[in-house]
């Protein structure tokens, strides 16, 4: 089966397809496998991709990598001519320009960088991380059910109710 090769941007332009081949959003290209053969037969595909510090990708992994979904790190080339030196993050260093001042802060947050502030509410969990076991939630529609028939007396009455059912 046919491989996509992602490459940076040294291999890519040495082979002059920086303009005939597709961009991935890390900023590496997606090259054909037949563009491999100015490295060397195919049957050496491998060490072409130490070479060049690229990876062969199935079309599934390299449609990933087209939509952003999925980003592979490439490892380093052995050959001089396609060493790229590692992009790292960008972090944000106190005292840089990008730092905001008192009068710059996003509407809503306090000066405590996003810290909780006294009388906020605490952002409500996603379905994923928010587990309520599910008797919890049946207990709590028998409740409202009592409620609206009009069963309920007090509220002691109804605690004491649910510690017996416990």
């Amino acid at each position: 089966m046919a491989r996509y090769i992602k490459a940076n941007p040294k291999v890519a332009k040495f082979l002059n397809l920086e303009s005939d081949r597709n961009t991935v959003k890390d900023g590496n290209y997606l090259l054909w496998q037949a563009d491999m053969l100015a490295f060397g037969p195919l049957t050496q595909l491998a060490n072409t991709l130490q070479q060049i510090g690229g990876i062969a990708l199935l079309p599934h992994e390299a449609r990933e990598e087209q939509d952003g979904t999925v980003t592979r790190p490439l490892p380093q080339a052995t050959d001089p001519r396609f060493i790229v030196e590692p992009v790292e993050p960008e972090t944000e260093v106190p005292g840089e320009e990008n730092e905001p001042t008192g009068s710059e802060t996003n509407a809503g947050e306090s000066e405590t960088d996003g810290q909780q502030a006294e009388g906020d509410t605490p952002e409500t969990p996603t379905d994923a991380n928010s587990e309520a076991p599910a008797e919890e939630t049946a207990q709590s529609n028998d409740e409202v059910e009592s409620i609206d028939s009009g069963d309920v007396g007090s509220v002691d009455e109804v605690l004491n109710a649910n510690d017996k059912e416990e």
